[in-house]
């Protein structure tokens, strides 16, 4: 049996030329690629081109899905109302299923991206209902501080090596914080005063959880790993 020295595949006797790779099985030093047919890279086109198919249905769907609410919308009020609301909404949607196809590999701009088109989204839905009415006071300072905190613990996933209860004990503790924050926004915008109540219930109630869960993973597990604490 005869085995291509490039890519593994077996080949008949007296063949030269790889039929997949297009390897010279005579060249014993580096050849030049002739031929872009490699399995490594026949499943990366195949995933690219995968990925291009599965985006250009959504965007088919997305835009028949704005078609059929602006024409029923128009056909019912003879004008543009509730319709305008679930458009934005599609688009956003599919804006965010665009950015995971394309830019899944590149956090920072994904991340940064996201932001925008929630942003984005929410301020002209707001145009749309109330005529800037809460974006400014509510859903500008409450989407930037719920980015903040999922930007905390994706950091912190990446920078700690063992990955374990540390990693929910941490995400925790961000998420009192931001209860504690939400609550001062909202406060501020429906009452114009700053009484903490409910966020010091959360707060009080999973910091302990954190305590135990950074107890039990640096002192009894010695930094296991999350995936050996559950056995998957």
């Amino acid at each position: 049996m005869v085995l291509c020295k490039n890519c593994g595949i077996e080949l008949d006797d007296g063949l030269k030329l790889c039929p997949l790779c297009g390897r010279d099985q005579e060249d014993n030093g580096e050849q030049e690629k002739i031929s872009v047919n490699y399995p490594s890279g026949i499943l990366q086109l195949q995933k690219a081109e995968n990925r291009k198919y599965y985006w250009e249905l959504s965007g088919i769907i997305a835009f028949s899905g704005i078609a059929v609410c602006t024409i029923i919308d128009l056909l019912i009020s003879k004008e543009l109302k509730w319709s305008l609301l679930s458009d934005v909404s599609i688009a956003a949607a599919w804006v965010i299923l665009t950015l995971y196809q394309f830019a899944h590999k590149k956090p920072l701009v994904m991340i940064s991206s996201l932001l925008l088109t929630s942003l984005a989204s929410l301020f002209l839905i707001d145009l749309i209902a109330t005529g800037r009415e809460w974006f400014f006071p509510v859903g500008l300072p409450v989407t930037i501080t719920l980015f903040a905190a999922a930007g905390i613990v994706t950091l912190l996933y990446k920078a700690v090596y063992l990955k374990g209860l540390n990693i929910i004990a941490a995400a925790f503790m961000v998420l009192s914080g931001f209860c504690i924050i939400l609550e001062i926004i909202l406060d501020k915008y429906m009452v114009g005063a700053i009484n903490i109540r409910w966020s010091l219930i959360v707060s009080v109630s999973v910091l302990p959880v954190s305590f135990v869960l950074f107890f039990y993973y640096y002192r009894l597990k010695k930094g296991n790993r999350l995936e050996s604490f559950f056995h998957v």
